[in-house]
């Protein structure tokens, strides 16, 4: 007789709900860590994890466009005239939240160095101070070392007058 055999691999559904799971996850942490929307969309399709439906290559054909568009768009603006307003009204919002994204990224970038300068001016300040006092003390017990070489040499110069006179 055979021996038993378990199947010990969990079932298809299983499978599919734990990489549903893992990608949404994947999906998640790249989301935390990019730095705007193509950025993000760029390393979920590297990974393998971007959402269903989703087709990276007319994604990005898109947005050439619109990028091209806002070249053309930026160079009639600058003195040709002739461009169409909606497409126009459109991107205005994109560039309102560009420019807000780099003003966050400088505000935060001026913040990092300012606090950075002030670690290092407390740090030299105490270390500073610290030199300081230490060269004070050492100063101070060197004068009361000579100052105890002194009395112990005049005290034995008295002794040895004193002795040699009597």
């Amino acid at each position: 007789m055979p021996p038993k055999i378990t199947d010990s691999r969990p079932a298809h559904d299983a499978i599919i709900e734990m990489e549903e799971q893992t990608a949404s996850g994947a999906r998640r942490i790249v989301a935390t860590y990019a730095e705007d929307f193509h950025d993000g969309v760029t390393l979920m399709s590297m990974l393998g994890v971007e959402p269903k439906g989703f087709v990276y290559k007319n994604y990005n054909e898109q947005r050439e466009a619109a990028l091209a568009d806002g070249a053309d768009s930026a160079a009639d603006a600058t003195g040709s005239g002739a461009g169409s307003g909606a497409g126009a009204s459109g991107r205005s919002g994109a560039a309102k939240k560009t420019t807000k994204k780099a003003t966050k990224k400088t505000t935060k970038k001026a913040t990092k160095t300012a606090t950075k300068s002030t670690a290092k001016k407390a740090t030299k300040k105490t270390t500073k101070k610290a030199t300081k006092t230490a060269a004070k003390s050492t100063a101070k017990k060197a004068t009361k070392k000579a100052a105890k070489k002194t009395t112990a040499k005049k005290t034995a110069k008295k002794t040895t007058t004193t002795t040699t006179e009597s």
